[in-house]
């Protein structure tokens, strides 16, 4: 029993506390320092604490500086990659504008181009349209020159002439001729009066006697006249018609008047362009 408590105090020696044994680590790291004291000759002073690169807060102070420094380089960066880019946005801007200037310029200049080939065809519409007005005209002027009369028409001097194909009597005729654009025919020359007889019928012309009177259906004066030897014989008639006979051997006297019975007629029209 006796053995036993005298083994107990070595267990108590074994396990001797920490902080005892830092304690004796200190004694021991300041009697390092005080034996590497250096002389005062080398102008060294010596420090008698750790290293400050092995304390938390100067591994602290260099990564904070190194963060800054990171930061700051960064900051450059984006500041040189922004004005990069800042200027060509810029520079492809004004490229763009100029382009758009160019084309809206290029697009004033067709529209003005298109507006002048707008007002030319125009002009050239117009003067086509006159041209081909005048065409006409002139196509007109000769076809009645060539054929100024139609179908079943004589031409002679200014007018057309058109000989019955029936009989019938001088109102009636005279009421056909207008239908047609005409009248009976008025003789006022020699040569027209030459002209009608060569159609070697016996026809009605335009003059009749009303009321012991003889006119012509278009009120010209009554002057010349071409009557045969002896005509007019029916002086006391009051109403009578004139014809061109063919019994006649001259044909400038060559007048029969007579009673308005049925025969051939001559209707005469102006030619109008």
């Amino acid at each position: 029993m006796s053995e036993g408590v005298h083994e107990i105090p070595n267990e108590f020696q074994d396990d001797e506390p920490d902080a005892m044994k830092n304690t004796d680590i200190d004694d021991q790291l300041y009697a390092n320092v005080r034996a590497f004291k250096p002389s005062p000759r080398d102008g060294v002073v010596a420090s008698v604490h750790f290293q400050w690169w092995k304390r938390p807060s100067g591994v602290a102070a260099v990564c904070l500086g190194l963060l800054c420094v990171l930061l700051l380089a960064g900051i450059i960066g984006l500041a040189i990659y922004y004005g990069v880019i800042c200027h060509h946005d810029t520079t492809e801007r004004d490229q763009l504008q100029t382009s758009y200037n160019n084309m809206t310029e290029e697009r004033d200049q067709l529209q003005a181009s298109y507006n002048n080939m707008t007002e030319e065809r125009d002009q050239l519409q117009a003067s086509y349209n006159n041209l081909t007005e005048e065409r006409d005209q002139l196509q007109t002027r000769v076809w009645f020159h060539e054929k100024p009369c139609l179908s079943g028409w004589w031409k002679f001097g200014t007018s057309c002439y058109y000989l019955s194909s029936t009989v019938n009597t001088a109102g009636a005729g005279q009421k056909e001729c207008r239908t047609m654009g005409g009248e009976l025919v008025v003789l006022n020359s020699r040569e027209e009066q030459i002209f009608v007889n060569g159609f070697k019928k016996n026809v009605w012309i335009g003059t009749y006697k009303k009321d012991g009177i003889w006119q012509w259906v278009d009120n010209t004066p009554f002057t010349t006249t071409y009557w045969m030897e002896g005509e007019p014989n029916n002086l006391n008639d009051k109403v009578a018609c004139v014809e061109i006979s063919q019994t006649a051997t001259d044909p400038l006297k060559s007048w029969k008047d007579g009673p308005c019975v049925e025969q051939h007629w001559v209707c005469e029209k102006p030619i109008t362009l």
